[in-house]
């Protein structure tokens, strides 16, 4: 696993402190669906064919910045 740290404002510390960050994997939209596998396949294939490869798979992520020094976390979708 790769170790990604900036340095960040912290609204909690007040500080300029280091933050990890983590990517997560959004939820799937189509959970609990019929064909839920195939929706999701078409829905990804449409996104990256209009946004480019890149830009769609980089969507499925929601960027985590947490605070090392406090533990504060900050979800950037």
């Amino acid at each position: 696993m790769q170790h990604i740290s900036e340095i960040r404002h912290c609204s909690v510390c007040g500080a300029d402190t280091n933050h990890v960050v983590v990517l997560v994997r959004k939820t799937n939209p189509f959970k609990g669906e019929k064909n839920s596998k195939f929706k999701e396949f078409l829905h990804g294939a449409i996104k990256s064919w209009f946004l480019g490869a890149f830009i769609a798979s980089m969507d499925e992520f929601s960027r985590h910045r947490i605070c090392e020094k406090c533990g504060h976390k900050v979800i950037e979708d």
